[in-house]
C-alpha cells in the first residue's frame, strides 16, 4: 500500500515545500498535474486549491497580511499542536459528541479539524502549533515577506464590541482595555449588528491590523468573561454553549468556518447574505456553492448597477454606525477575489464600468483595490 501510494506522498511533500517557499503558482502546478489520487478521485482539498489559485492570480504584489494568513493556513493543514487533545477539548467545549455532524464518526471528527473554530485556536495557539511551524520556516522567503508573523503566535485572545463598519475598515471597542481598535474590513462584522461582540486574536502586518482568522461572534456575557480572563476563554465559550444562545453559538463554532485566506466569511455563508437580482441565479443553489462563480459575477454586476451599496449611504460618521447604513463592500470585494470571477465578468463589462471600478479601488482594502484597478485598466484598454 505504501509503495503504491508513494508517488502521491512524494507529490504532497513537493507541494508542501513549494508552499513553504511562498511559490503558490508552483504548488498549484504540482497539484493540477496530479489532480486525482490512486483511487481515481480528487486528491487535494478544495480549500487548498482555491487558496493557491487566489494567490497565483494576485501575484507577488499583495499585502503582508495575506502572506501571514497563508502561513497560518499552512500551519493548520500540517496537523500541529496536539490535534487529538485539541479535538477532544473542542468537542467538549461546544457541548459533547452530540454536537458532531457528518456522515459517520470518522467524517465528523475530520469536520472538527476542518471547521471547528475552537479546535483551530487550540492547535495553533494554546498547544503551540503555529510557533513550531514558524520556527521551522524561520529564515525562509515566505516568512521574510511578513516578519511580524513570528509574534502572531503570542497574540492574546481578545473580546471586541462592534462600533462601526466602513468600506475598508471596522472599528471595535476592546472590552478589556476600552481602547478603540481598527481592523481591515474582511467581512468579519457582516454577520453582526452594531453593539454585538466577537472574540479573536488581532495581529498586525506592515501596519495593518486584522484578525488572524475569522473572529467568532459570541453573546455579550461570553465576550465580557473573555475580556476579564483572556487565558480562560475556553471556559467562557463552554459556559456560553450551555446558555440561552448555546445552540446558535455551537453552530457558529462547528459549521460556519472555512477559514478563508482573503475574507473572514466562508464563500457559502457570504453568498447567502446577499441575493442580487438575476433570473439566471438559482437561490436554492447559492448555499451549496453549486453556482458560486455565477453568483459572484452577478453580485459584482449588481454593485456596478447601484443595486448593492459599496459606499456608505451617508457622510455623517455617527449615522454610518447604523446597521442599515453599512456598506456591502467586503462582500463585493470577496466576490471579486474569488478564482474565476474576473474571467466571468470581462465579457459582460462596458467601458463606463471602468470609472466605477476606479472609485472602488479607493474604497476597498488591498488586495481588492489592486484587482479593481487592473480590471478597470483592462476594460479601458479594450474600449
Amino acid at each position: 500500500m505504501l509503495r503504491a501510494n508513494l508517488p502521491w506522498l512524494n507529490r504532497m511533500l513537493a507541494v508542501d515545500s513549494a508552499e513553504s517557499r511562498g511559490d503558490a503558482a508552483g504548488a498549484l502546478r504540482l497539484m493540477e498535474d496530479m489532480a486525482l489520487g490512486p483511487d481515481g478521485r480528487p486528491w487535494w482539498r478544495p480549500e487548498r486549491l482555491r487558496r493557491l489559485r487566489q494567490l497565483a492570480d494576485l501575484g507577488d504584489g499583495v499585502p503582508a497580511w495575506v502572506w501571514g494568513r497563508w502561513i497560518v493556513a499552512q500551519a493548520a493543514q500540517s496537523t500541529p499542536g496536539q490535534p487529538r487533545r485539541a479535538n477532544e477539548v473542542a468537542v467538549t467545549t461546544r457541548g459533547g459528541p452530540g454536537t458532531l455532524w457528518g456522515v459517520d464518526h470518522e467524517d465528523a471528527r475530520a469536520k472538527v479539524m476542518d471547521h471547528d473554530w475552537v479546535y483551530r485556536q487550540l492547535v495553533l495557539y494554546e498547544y503551540g502549533g503555529l510557533t513550531t511551524f514558524v520556527r521551522r520556516m524561520s529564515g525562509g522567503p515566505l516568512v521574510g515577506r511578513v516578519s511580524e508573523v513570528t509574534s502572531w503566535s503570542s497574540a492574546r485572545m481578545g473580546a471586541y464590541e462592534l462600533l462601526a463598519e466602513e468600506p475598508d475598515r471596522i472599528r471595535w471597542l476592546d472590552l478589556a482595555s476600552r481602547d478603540v481598535v481598527e481592523t481591515v474590513n474582511l467581512g468579519g462584522a457582516s454577520l453582526m449588528a452594531v453593539g454585538e461582540a466577537a472574540i479573536g486574536r488581532i495581529v498586525e502586518a506592515a501596519g495593518t491590523k486584522l484578525f488572524e482568522s475569522a473572529p467568532l461572534c459570541v453573546p455579550p456575557e461570553v465576550a465580557h468573561a473573555v475580556a476579564d480572563a483572556p487565558q480562560a476563554w475556553m471556559d467562557a465559550v463552554a459556559v456560553g454553549c450551555r446558555g440561552e444562545w448555546g445552540d446558535v453559538l455551537s453552530e457558529f463554532i462547528a459549521k460556519m468556518n472555512h477559514f478563508d485566506l482573503l475574507s473572514d466569511l466562508s464563500a457559502s455563508v457570504r453568498r447567502q447574505l446577499l441575493q442580487p437580482a438575476d433570473p439566471g441565479l438559482r437561490p436554492d443553489r447559492v448555499g451549496t456553492g453549486g453556482n458560486g462563480r455565477e453568483y459572484d459575477a452577478a453580485l459584482v454586476l449588481a454593485a456596478l448597477a447601484g443595486e448593492v451599496a459599496v459606499e456608505a449611504q451617508t457622510d455623517d460618521s455617527s449615522a454610518a454606525q447604523l446597521d442599515e447604513e453599512r456598506p456591502q463592500t467586503p462582500l463585493v470585494a470577496a466576490a471579486l477575489l474569488e478564482p474565476g470571477t474576473i474571467q466571468a465578468l470581462v465579457p459582460m463589462l462596458v467601458a463606463s464600468d471602468a470609472q466605477d471600478l476606479r472609485v472602488w479601488a479607493g474604497l476597498m482594502p488591498a488586495p481588492a483595490d489592486r484587482v479593481c484597478m487592473r480590471l478597470a485598466d483592462r476594460i479601458a484598454s479594450a474600449a
